[in-house]
């Protein structure tokens, strides 16, 4: 069966908030406490959440690239050379919070909901997202300057005594040369000179406020989306193309299936694959139930869930027809 959690091709599009992933991906993390409350009380806390975190990283094989602790939040700047963002952070955040409730003594959620992830074109934004994950300490006035804050990866750019052999340095450092002698003393003024006036987010330019890279980039993503079933959980999916009509989802997977889809709306006993296709498809793009089942002639809400069932537990050669007509429609709002 397919679901949210699991691939279909080369990608996985998660429950909401947007969840894609890919091999060698590039992400911005975020997760917060609930109520914005700490997610660290004290430096065993902190001792702990860096503990997990590099844990994280080495059992699923991330590369990190930065990352700042703060008191009811952190940032990551993350690479999944494996798909596994999701599993990983599952991983990271359900095991800490174990710690933290059994050491405080405390039940229910510690973190606000779902991390926040956004994507990161793999070249061109190393220096800004790092940059900005470094200040962060600078701009809550937590310290007067980001190497003076011991829960980042910012000390270890700065002095090569102090880095953390679980952090990838050479992405950013690369940025300014092939030689960390050099790269490090160009790192720490490009940091600085961020200090100087506001700051602005570079997420402030991201596409929809989950992408952040060129036309190009988003263009990608879209094809990356456009190969697998769609899914009402994932919000970009309407964003990123106009929302096909129920008639129109009708006429290609007639026209597909070679079918007359006059006798879906006439009441009358269809079980043919074509019809739950269409019902399938139409739920995935955010069709109601009660309105799929009336263009379909369902006799209730239960006759199109069935229809769904029925085209996920299909076996591959239906799943890829269906996979083909989703690809069509987004090729139509190019």
């Amino acid at each position: 069966m397919l679901t949210a959690e699991q691939p279909f091709g080369n990608v996985r599009s998660m429950a909401r908030p947007l969840r894609i992933q890919y091999a060698g991906a590039h992400y911005h993390v975020m997760s917060r406490g609930n109520e914005r409350r700490p997610i660290v009380r004290d430096e065993a806390d902190r001792d702990k959440r860096l503990e997990w975190l590099r844990r994280t990283v080495e059992d699923y094989g991330w590369q990190l690239h930065a990352f700042v602790l703060m008191d009811n939040h952190d940032h990551l700047f993350v690479e999944t050379p494996e798909p596994n963002l999701s599993a990983g952070m599952q991983f990271l955040n359900g095991s800490y919070t174990t710690y933290f409730n059994r050491r405080h003594r405390r039940v229910g959620h510690l973190f606000q909901g779902r991390y926040k992830a956004q994507l990161i074109e793999e070249e061109g934004y190393y220096l800004e997202v790092s940059r900005y994950i470094h200040l962060n300490p600078v701009r809550a006035r937590r310290v007067e300057r980001p190497e003076q804050y011991p829960w980042s990866s910012y000390p270890g750019y700065h002095r090569s005594s102090r880095t953390l052999n679980w952090v990838t340095y050479r992405n950013v450092l690369g940025e300014f040369g092939v030689q960390d002698e050099a790269a490090r003393p160009a790192y720490r003024r490009f940091v600085l000179a961020g200090m100087k006036g506001k700051l602005a987010s570079p997420f402030a330019r991201a596409f929809q406020g989950m992408i952040l890279g060129s036309d190009n980039f988003v263009t990608r993503i879209r094809g990356l989306l456009a190969g697998t079933p769609a899914d009402p959980a994932v919000p970009l999916r309407k964003q990123l193309g106009r929302k096909p009509s129920l008639e129109e989802v009708q006429l290609l997977v007639a026209a597909k299936f070679d079918v007359d889809p006059s006798r879906w709306s006439r009441g009358r006993r269809s079980n043919d694959a074509a019809r739950a296709v269409v019902a399938y498809v139409a739920r995935h793009l955010g069709y109601p139930s009660k309105e799929v089942a009336a263009a379909l002639g369902y006799a209730s809400t239960g006759g199109v869930a069935q229809a769904v069932k029925r085209i996920e537990t299909a076996g591959a050669p239906l799943k890829k027809r269906v996979n083909d007509i989703v690809q069509h429609m987004a090729g139509l709002n190019d």
